[in-house]
């Protein structure tokens, strides 16, 4: 009973907030009320937070990487182009948008290792040139997959495969030595190379296997929308980047003791469900990222300066009693 009562207790904050979201959600907006509605909410949530996934182990390691972004729309341009000119089906598909995004982040993974300049700078570097390239390739045109390649934008298929993907994320973020090394190096580096555990591989190996997370977001992105479109402008791709880290950022604030995979995903319907809520109050889409920003502030501020809010409800309580 204990452990059910902690376990209870770890995972409270993960499923309350997203719970509150949607009921401010169904206040606001009267079309959602509606079962359907809900589940659809609670399948957008789904292609984000595995593309968080692979954000996590950057940020968790100390890696501040901005090419998954450019990875992942030039993965899906030469996986699914491929896989109708070379007519490989859907298995083809899945095979092909896994090794190219593998690829893509060892040649940033290596390029961090050999140069041993900061992963933001060679990140960006690097993102500039992939964009380059899904300008080039096939005239710029990007991709549009027939329907037989859209198999996991459907019920039951998407939960499916969002079971799969939580399943392997939380095997290597808890089970597997990468994820021990990942969460160590980035809670403090110097102690963790004291024990052996070289910072510098432990970076790398966290990029490449943001790789593995970036191509299983080109699967479940592709099979929604069937259709992703060259970058365009430089550092076009950073909206991608930028939602994710908030996913992460948001799922880390209302973790707790809990599954920081599970609260990712928590993350991830949070914001999705602030975006379609100030779309329902019809707030300019120029202020979406200011609004998002700020409950990001406030969840950060909420988990790691609790000393903040405390302060605050003492000087209240403080000045109500005086009174």
């Amino acid at each position: 009973m204990n452990k059910l009562l902690e376990t209870i207790k770890n995972y409270a904050l993960s499923v309350i907030m997203p719970v509150i979201m949607i009921i401010l959600l169904l206040i606001v907006s009267p079309e959602t009320r509606s079962a359907n509605a809900i589940i659809s909410l609670l399948r957008q949530g789904f292609a984000p937070a595995v593309l968080g996934w692979g954000v996590l182990f950057n940020m968790k390691a100390g890696n501040w990487d901005f090419s998954i972004g450019a990875r992942f729309v030039l993965g899906s341009i030469l996986a699914g182009n491929l896989a109708m000119s070379l007519h490989l089906g859907m298995p083809g598909f899945i095979v092909l948008a896994l090794v190219i995004s593998l690829v893509l982040s060892t040649i940033v993974g290596f390029a961090y290792k050999l140069l041993r300049i900061p992963t933001l700078i060679v990140s960006i570097g690097i993102c500039l040139i992939f964009e380059s390239i899904t300008r080039i390739l096939y005239g710029g045109a990007g991709v549009h997959v027939s329907s037989e390649y859209m198999l996991f934008g459907k019920s039951p298929y998407d939960v499916i495969a969002f079971a799969v993907c939580f399943g392997i994320a939380a095997y290597i973020y808890y089970k597997r030595k990468l994820g021990y090394n990942v969460r160590a190096v980035g809670t403090n580096p110097v102690v963790a190379q004291t024990n052996g555990i070289n910072a510098v591989t432990t970076k790398t190996n966290a990029l490449i296997v943001s790789g593995l997370f970036a191509g299983l977001y080109c699967i479940l992105s592709l099979s929604k929308t069937g259709v992703c479109a060259a970058v365009s402008g430089t550092l076009g791709s950073a909206a991608t980047v930028f939602d994710a880290m908030m996913c992460v950022l948001i799922g880390m604030a209302i973790c707790g003791k809990g599954n920081i995979i599970f609260s990712l995903y928590s993350g991830a319907l949070i914001a999705q469900i602030l975006k379609m809520g100030m779309m329902a109050i019809g707030l300019p889409t120029t202020y979406n990222k200011v609004v998002i920003a700020l409950f990001v502030i406030l969840f950060m501020v909420s988990s790691t300066r609790g000393d903040v809010f405390d302060g605050l409800k003492n000087r209240l309580f403080h000045k109500t009693k005086t009174v």
